[in-house]
């Protein structure tokens, strides 16, 4: 029995925290289809929702009795404003006090039985290791390594209680925003370019890999930390593929780095500097990615 069938036959209440955003609202949409009852933590108080506000530290008890999955995707966007010290209290808040909240309410969950936490593939420092980074390793010791061991950190106050699993995503390859969306603008007016060297690796994963990726999490209760990522490339193929996929080529030279360091200050080193990471975790428990070749990801996307 494939995990779809096997889905079908499984339904499950699932409730997603931060499922407005990007992966949210993509991840909702595939669970439903499967047959699931999707519920989202919202702080606009409608029907359709679960209303909850994490300032005042609340959340409407009377819609998540019956929740026997809990995802969380909170977290205020990395590359969004610069790291300025309220801005790095912000990144980590948004991460670290939602997860408190959450399980101080799982307690009003008596089914709950998987506890999902989205994570960042940018944990692992970024000292490169040819044959990829796994689960396994540790933690860097730069800041957004840091940041994300906190927010796993904090996934772990479940363990006690449910399964736990934690998904760590590369750039996520969509039309409907993201990262694409930011990269995509200057190439459409013929203003592309590849960044600093040109060989960080990035690793990506096309948006309906990951939302089959929590789904076969899910199917098959799997605990522990999982890479999500469908291939690495380097930053200059990245650019030059994203730039032909809309039939456009960066002909102008590489944006230095030392120009992106004046702008963007310590964040630069989420442009500049990459990381090489391994999914054969995933793949040992027979997940099949349908998209691992960066050409045929982006052709599946609408980015005209």
């Amino acid at each position: 029995m494939d995990v779809y069938s096997y889905q079908k036959m499984n339904s499950k209440h699932i409730l997603i925290a931060g499922g407005s955003g990007l992966i949210g609202t993509a991840l909702s949409k595939h669970l439903t289809a499967e047959g699931h009852h999707v519920s989202i933590l919202s702080r606009q108080n409608k029907s359709d929702f679960v209303y909850w506000d994490l300032i005042e530290g609340v959340i409407d008890e009377s819609k998540i009795k019956d929740v026997q999955v809990l995802i969380n995707l909170c977290g205020e966007g990395i590359a969004d404003k610069n790291w300025t010290k309220s801005r790095k209290k912000a990144l980590l808040d948004s991460r670290v006090e939602s997860t408190k909240l959450l399980f101080k309410y799982s307690e009003k969950m008596p089914k709950l039985e998987h506890y999902i936490s989205a994570s960042g593939i940018t944990c692992y420092g970024y000292d490169e290791k040819f044959e990829g980074y796994e689960e396994t390793d540790n933690f860097g010791t730069d800041y957004i390594s840091q940041l994300v061991k906190k927010w796993e950190i904090s996934a772990d106050l479940f363990k006690s209680k449910v399964t736990v699993s934690k998904i760590r995503t590369g750039i996520v390859l969509s039309d409907q925003g993201g990262a694409i969306d930011k990269m995509i603008k200057p190439i459409r007016f013929s203003l592309g370019a590849s960044l600093g060297s040109g060989k960080q690796i990035l690793p990506w994963i096309h948006i309906n890999d990951l939302s089959r990726m929590f789904s076969h999490i899910i199917a098959f209760k799997s605990e522990g930390i999982f890479n999500a990522c469908a291939n690495n490339s380097t930053n200059l193929d990245f650019m030059n593929t994203l730039a032909q996929s809309i039939g456009k080529t960066n002909w102008l030279p590489a944006v230095p780095g030392v120009l992106l360091k004046m702008i963007l200050g310590e964040m630069a080193s989420l442009l500049l500097k990459g990381v090489h990471v391994s999914n054969k975790k995933i793949q040992r428990t027979n997940f099949k990615f349908e998209y691992v070749e960066l050409k045929e990801a982006l052709k599946s996307l609408n980015l005209k």
